[in-house]
């Protein structure tokens, strides 16, 4: 285990990783702490990435395997990396944190093997959905190993970076798959991942304590745990967001979202969803997620501010893309380097966050979001004003206003999230956190896609008569590239201009809507119990002694 002194907290169940009080002193971190939170910290930029970097493949890979499903070559991933990660967390708890970490990145690792080696769509499906099963559990972990790890006064500052840098793989993934696949073979995609995961196996398995005789006595009776286990609750959660996710993932582009292949799945999910919460809530002995984390009206606040701004990343990213490519003109690869202030003020901005609510106390979370929604919401505002002649420096300040808002939310709602539970409670509030987060980055595509498809089919008659039938439906977005842009002269270019400049101006409009609504929901969140009061000081012996006290585990 990292050289972290830290004081062992009687309700931990991960002896591997003694979790320490919410009051006690500031952690001295060593070299080899700071070994395993570059791993985690590269580990989270690997998943992400790899959620995006196929994009760009997309076509090439369709056609070396002759088929016209190259959809579900990103929507499997996406599926799978989401449904199981409350089911990671109970198993984190149960069996320890190293295990479970080294299982999550030998499974990604496998799977990217076998999804780069595969002939047939079948197999590469089935090797995205074990890398999906992997790449979810992974930054859930991180989270957790950084939690047990650091007081609640200074995880911000270490969870805003490990975030921050996983945020860098959704940008850096299309422009290095573009990369790759133009000048090598689409399959090393897949295949950087294998050494990757190797030496993180490696470091992690040397830097994370090994197991005690404490955790062995834990894990002893495999039919103790199997009875412990939430079966119903656990095949509830995964079917019922499935049923959810593929509709939304399908809806517009597979079939109309009129459709009962859509309308069906998406009312069946939902209804297992409430089926679920009343089975755990009533019923289930051992509940895979206690609703007791979502008994405080604050409780629910934080974790719907997080779900729209883990939504509001991928709206910005996916559709400021779009507004480079079809109405700026420009190529995939340099829309990727065009969203770089995006990326850039996410981590500073993150970094800054986590410092100052490390350092401030009580009302400072309250302050914090506020400042982040309100502008947010005036950066996207201001997106609406983008046209075809807007200079850079105007969506480069935008920008960064945005992702302001967004990199101070980074490093402290996870925090605040803990911080309004008990501390038993740790691994279940962190796993429910991912879970939001994860079903919201496809929510972050659905909602803005159709808006934006909804107002180019309102505003057809702005476009030639011959393109109509080209942009209707969700034609307009596969179609928002530099090539389709470059075929258009003359009046039919200004058209098909003026037409993705009003259908962006009503995305930006909505995505405005969800960062105010974050505002107002900021009025119901309180300070939890850690972050409401300041950490003693390092050198208080007797602060640190009375911790200690506290921390002896019990017979």
């Amino acid at each position: 285990m990292p050289d972290v002194h830290l004081q062992t907290d009687s309700n931990s169940q991960d002896p591997e990783s003694p979790t320490i009080k919410d009051d006690a002193a500031p952690a001295t971190l060593s070299w080899r702490y700071w070994v395993l939170f570059a791993t985690l910290c590269l580990s989270g930029f690997a998943v992400t990435m790899e959620g995006s970097i196929v994009v760009t493949a997309l076509p090439t890979i369709a056609r070396d395997l002759h088929t016209t499903e190259y959809v579900w070559v990103t929507n499997c991933y996406t599926l799978a990396s989401t449904i199981f990660q409350p089911l990671v967390g109970w198993m984190a708890e149960e069996f320890g944190r190293k295990p479970i970490m080294l299982g999550s990145v030998l499974v990604f690792g496998v799977g990217s093997a076998m999804a780069g080696s595969a002939h047939s769509l079948g197999l590469i499906l089935a090797g995205r959905t074990i890398q999906g099963f992997g790449g979810g559990a992974i930054p859930l972990m991180a989270e957790l190993i950084i939690s047990d790890q650091l007081p609640l006064a200074q995880r911000p500052q270490m969870l805003g970076m490990v975030m921050a840098t996983s945020c860098l793989g959704l940008v850096f993934g299309p422009i290095l798959g573009g990369v790759i696949v133009q000048h090598s073979t689409w399959r090393w995609i897949f295949y950087l991942n294998v050494p990757f995961a190797g030496a993180s196996i490696i470091c992690l398995f040397l830097m994370l304590g090994h197991r005690t005789a404490g955790q062995k006595s834990a894990v002893k009776s495999l039919r103790v745990t199997a009875r412990q286990f939430d079966w119903i609750g656990n095949f509830l959660l995964p079917t019922s967001s499935v049923a959810i996710l593929l509709p939304l993932t399908m809806g517009g582009q597979m079939y109309p979202w009129s459709s009962a292949r859509v309308i069906a799945p998406l009312v069946l999910g939902g209804c297992g969803l409430i089926g679920f919460g009343i089975y755990e809530h009533y019923w289930a002995a051992n509940p895979l997620i206690p609703t007791r984390l979502l008994s405080s009206l604050s409780s629910v606040s934080l974790q719907t501010q997080s779900f729209i701004q883990s939504m509001l990343i991928m709206w910005v990213n996916y559709f400021l893309t779009v507004y480079f490519q079809a109405v700026l003109g420009v190529s995939t690869q340099q829309a990727g380097f065009d969203l770089m202030p995006t990326i850039v003020a996410l981590v500073m901005f993150s970094i800054v966050g986590g410092v100052v609510m490390s350092r401030l106390h009580g009302l400072w979370a309250l302050t914090n979001n506020a400042i982040a929604f309100t502008i947010m919401s005036i950066g996207l505002g201001c997106f609406t004003l983008l046209t075809s002649t807007s200079l850079t420096v105007v969506h480069v300040v935008l920008q960064i206003i945005v992702a302001g808002g967004n990199g101070l939310l980074l490093a402290t709602l996870l925090p605040n999230v803990q911080a309004q539970c008990d501390q038993k409670d740790m691994t279940a509030v962190t796993s429910l956190f991912n879970f939001l987060r994860s079903f919201a980055l496809v929510w972050g595509m659905t909602i803005p896609s159709i808006i934006f498809d909804q107002t180019v089919n309102k505003n057809l008659s702005l476009a030639p008569a011959d393109l109509r039938p080209l942009m209707s439906g969700s034609g307009a977005y596969v179609r928002a590239s530099q090539s389709f842009m470059d075929s258009l002269h003359g009046t039919a270019k200004e058209q098909i201009l003026e037409l993705y400049t009003l259908a962006l101006r009503a995305t930006w409009w909505g995505a405005m809507s969800f960062a105010l609504l974050g505002l107002v929901l900021v009025a119901f969140q309180r300070p939890g119990r850690a972050l409401s009061s300041p950490v003693p000081p390092e050198g208080d012996e007797e602060s640190n002694k009375a911790g200690s006290e506290k921390n002896v585990p019990e017979s």
